[in-house]
């Protein structure tokens, strides 16, 4: 199955909980994840909220983990998506989220969220956690 991970799901491998642990058995339960750099970039311009939501101590914890979540999942540049730039732009619900619904679709994947809003459209099926927990059985 392939994923595109939101932010949020990205944000979650910062600590110790469920989604870290699918994140790195992600190959062995049949999990291809994908994220756009655009979400890297989101992570790294709230580094100040990574250290108070993980407990974290330091911007070289938090880079470390960076790095072992990029090899985890493949990041994709916006050029990859171009050509469904402005078809997601016209079915987000949030335009920040716009990236996601892209790679999506050009994908031709789902998309991993505990958002509610983006599932108030029907071009691409969203997931949230419990529900891929459902899917792999874990």
């Amino acid at each position: 199955m392939r994923l595109v991970l939101d932010t949020n799901i990205l944000f979650s491998f910062f600590r110790e909980n469920p989604v870290r642990k699918i994140l790195i058995e992600a190959n062995q339960l049949g999990l291809r994840l994908y994220a756009p750099a655009y979400a890297i970039e989101e992570l790294r311009k709230n580094k100040q909220d990574l250290l108070k939501y993980t407990g974290l101590k330091s911007n070289d914890e938090i880079e470390l983990i960076m790095q072992t979540l990029q090899a985890i999942i493949e990041i994709k540049p916006g050029d990859f998506f171009e050509e469904y730039k402005e078809k997601a732009q016209t079915i987000t619900p949030d335009l920040k989220d716009a990236p996601f619904f892209a790679l999506a679709l050009k994908l031709e994947a789902d998309i991993w969220s505990n958002e509610p809003r983006l599932n108030k459209q029907s071009a691409v099926k969203v997931m949230t956690t419990q529900e891929v927990r459902k899917f792999i059985d874990v």
